[in-house]
This record gives C-alpha cells, sequence and structure tokens, in this order.
C-alpha cells in the first residue's frame, strides 16, 4: 500500500527543520508526496533533479542550477514538463541555487510549489530522505511500554496488570530513557530498522496502578525521556505459574523472536512472581543482548565448556 503526504502537510511539519520558505505562490499544495511500492523502481521519494529516475520532491543544487542556467528559456520548460508530467509534484532549492523568473512562472502555472531551503545540496537531500522516510514508512501500533535500557531499544509487553508500567518506573528510576507508555507507534525506516515513538503529543507521562500519572519530566528530568529509538529487544512479561513453569527457557539458547512490520525481533519471556527482581533481569537481558551483537554467546559458550569437560573426563577414564 502506496502511503503520501500533501504538499501542505510536508511544508507543516518540516519547514523549520528543512528551514524552507516559498519562491512560488502557494501553489499545488494539494499534490501528493508518495512513498514507491515495494515492487516499484520506477522513482525515488527524494533525490537530486533527475530526468531518468525522477523524484516525487527534486531538489535542485548547484550543480543542477548552473545546467539549467545554460539552457533556454524553452529548454528548460520542456525538460521540466517533462517531469512535470511522471512523479514530480514539488522543486527544493539548495542554499545557493537559483532559478530564472520565467521558469518559476512556468512552475507555478503548472501547479508546482517551489520552496528555498537554507541548508547545502548534500545536507538538504540528505535531511530531506530521512524526514520523508520517517512520514511515509509502514507503521503499526502495539500495546506496551518502550523503554532504552543501556542504549538498546526494549518494548515491554504482557498482559494488563502485570506489571509493565512498574517495572518501566523502577528501570526509569535507575537511570534508563522512557520512550513510550501504553501505545507504541513503530515505523520500518529500512529493511531491518524498526523504529519506535510514543504516537500521541507527548510522552512525558506513565501511568502506574495505585499511584496513577507521574509526569516523568518532572520528576527526573529531560534526560529520564527519548523521542525516539530503534526497536532491538521484545521482553515479554507472563504470570509465573506451576502450569507454565516448563516453558521458560533456562539456558537462553533458544532463538525466539516475534515478526514487526516485517523484520524479526528477539524476544524473551519474563515470568513474573513475588521476590524476582525484574528490574536487574531486563538490565542483564539488554547487557546479554549487546553480547551477542558484538559476537559473544554466553549459552554456547556454556555448552561448549560443558562438552569440552565431559570429553575431557571421558578421555581420564580410557
Amino acid at each position: 500500500m502506496s502511503i503520501s503526504l500533501s504538499i501542505r502537510e510536508f511544508h507543516q511539519r518540516f519547514q523549520k527543520r528543512l528551514q524552507l520558505s516559498f519562491v512560488s505562490g502557494q501553489v499545488g499544495m494539494e499534490k501528493e508526496i508518495h512513498s514507491p511500492s515495494k515492487d516499484s523502481g520506477n522513482y525515488e521519494t527524494a533525490d537530486f533533479l533527475n530526468l531518468i529516475r525522477p523524484a516525487s520532491v527534486a531538489v535542485i543544487g548547484v550543480h543542477e542550477s548552473n545546467y539549467l542556467a545554460s539552457m533556454s528559456s524553452e529548454n528548460q520548460h520542456n525538460l521540466l514538463g517533462q517531469l512535470f508530467r511522471q512523479s514530480v509534484c514539488s522543486l527544493i532549492l539548495s542554499q545557493r541555487a537559483s532559478l530564472s523568473n520565467s521558469t518559476i512562472k512556468y512552475c507555478s502555472k503548472a501547479a508546482i510549489a517551489i520552496f528555498r531551503s537554507e541548508l547545502e545540496d548534500t545536507p538538504l537531500l540528505s535531511n530531506l530522505r530521512y524526514f520523508l522516510n520517517q512520514a511515509l514508512s509502514e507503521t503499526t501500533t502495539m500495546h506496551g511500554v518502550f523503554i532504552e535500557v543501556y542504549s538498546v531499544g526494549t518494548l515491554i509487553v504482557g498482559d494488563s496488570g502485570v506489571g509493565k508500567s512498574e517495572l518501566a518506573l523502577s528501570l526509569i528510576s535507575r537511570g534508563h530513557r522512557l520512550i513510550a507508555d501504553d501505545i507504541v507507534q513503530f515505523s520500518r525506516l529500512a529493511p531491518g530498522v524498526i523504529d519506535g515513538i510514543h504516537p500521541g503529543l507527548s510522552n512525558d507521562f506513565i501511568e502506574v496502578r495505585g499511584v496513577g500519572i507521574l509526569n516523568i519530566r518532572a520528576m527526573f528530568g529531560s534526560n529520564a525521556l527519548r523521542r525516539n529509538k530503534t526497536l532491538r529487544m521484545i521482553v515479554n512479561m507472563i504470570h509465573y505459574t506451576s502450569e507454565n513453569s516448563h516453558q521458560f527457557d533456562r539456558l537462553g539458547d533458544t532463538h525466539k523472536t516475534r515478526t514487526i512490520l516485517g523484520t524479526a525481533i528477539p524476544e524473551m519471556t519474563l515470568p513474573v512472581s513475588p521476590g524476582r527482581n525484574l528490574t536487574v533481569l531486563v538490565e542483564a537481558a539488554a547487557r546479554n543482548h549487546q553480547q551477542k551483537l558484538s559476537g559473544y554467546n554466553a549459552a554456547e559458550d556454556f555448552i561448549e565448556r560443558q562438552r569440552l569437560a565431559i570429553l575431557a573426563n571421558t578421555k581420564s577414564q580410557l
């Protein structure tokens, strides 16, 4: 499914971050920037002026500006007309780029909005692609608490009342950072990259049963909060009972995952019972995840040591 963003919405959302101002009149504001479909290779969302693979938003940098200036007005209009008949719905001039007045009027008649950015060519395109990838990415929402633990984006999930918010509050009090409580919005920014944010106006608040609504910023300061984070691990909290005691992995050599937006995310099951220090367990899980990413697996190391010990014992008995 193709996701779109109108030029009006684009300007409202990214005017400050891209330092945009109007060069043309406010025309073509209802035109839409589309994300390319997965099987489409016809165009990019944003790129420098390109006739072969035109983008929805075309950046005119210094080189593109000089190239257009070397052409007659008629040839410029013919070139731009070809682009406008394809996917181009807006032009953005970098800080030192320019267009002739006749070309600006031609674009306005074609209902193509032209903006100027105060950014240079490469930073403009890099930032533009980043913001549009976020705005046009495939998204989903999940129930849980999203928190950064030792730089690992960790989603805490589980049944209502299992203690997700209490665990998150304990982690925050130990210096970790909250991204979202209760509802988390995830976006697929790139293959294998799932970014999570709070979908509401503010992620300052967390609800803890028996205590109520708490303002994390007021209690712990702004360093206790993050706007977004890449999802790296899921912690599934489950009440520990005699019936499900056999389900839990004791060695940690079982590689369980949960698929979110087509990406497999490592998931650990955390049994909840009185007396267990869940905060320390989640911290240990985050550290263990970091070690696995660096190439060390404690479970595999333990199994290998056991194998070598058994082998040595067998040889000594011969």
